[in-house]
């Protein structure tokens, strides 16, 4: 969900934030279940049209709203843009928030037990994501080459959560050139706005 209010930051559009809370297990219930039929956010209107899953919707947002544009101009850059985005959904979030942050952050606030077997399971699936995510970047500042883009947007926030555990900071310090990019990030202020301090 960061990462769709993290495009609307950049692109400069107001909008109201509806909160859902899932410990209540509101993203399970009707009134949600109509946004997203699998109760998962983010979910999104505009225009009388509804739209959920985080990339259709910043893709949408990109296009829609006047502002800079967070897609790149060549055919080489998009489709790098698009490649980290589905690496993230694909590879990145189960291994860095599904199998390390929830379990290990998460969980145990709301009073249970990391899985430690779990945990360790997903490290070298978390380590092999941020080496090719590094790869990606190669000596470029940003994933869409000179400016900011919907793939930076979209990484972002995973890489924050997986920070916040014992594992991320470990693995994070191995590809140092991933933290340089996280540190120019965490400069811009649409990423002051919307995350969490670090």
């Amino acid at each position: 969900m960061r990462s769709v209010r993290l495009a609307l930051a950049e692109k400069g559009v107001a909008h109201t934030l509806v909160g859902v809370d899932l410990v209540k297990g509101e993203h399970l219930e009707g009134q949600h279940l109509a946004r997203h039929p699998w109760g998962k956010m983010p979910a999104f209107e505009h225009d009388g049209n509804a739209f959920y899953e985080a990339s259709a919707i910043m893709r949408y947002i990109d296009e829609v709203f006047p502002g800079p544009a967070l897609t790149p101009s060549t055919p080489v850059e998009r489709a790098r843009m698009n490649q980290v985005m589905s690496i993230v959904e694909s590879y990145g979030y189960p291994a860095s928030i599904t199998d390390i942050f929830i379990p290990r952050v998460l969980v145990p606030s709301l009073g249970g037990q990391t899985d430690e077997a779990l945990v360790e399971a997903a490290k070298p699936r978390a380590a092999l994501f941020l080496k090719e995510i590094a790869r990606l970047l190669g000596a470029g500042s940003y994933f869409g080459g000179a400016s900011v883009s919907l793939a930076d947007l979209h990484l972002l926030p995973v890489l924050t959560y997986l920070r916040a555990t014992p594992e991320g900071q470990a693995l994070l310090a191995a590809t140092p050139t991933i933290e340089a990019w996280m540190g120019r990030m965490n400069e811009r202020s649409s990423v002051q706005a919307v995350m969490p301090a670090n």
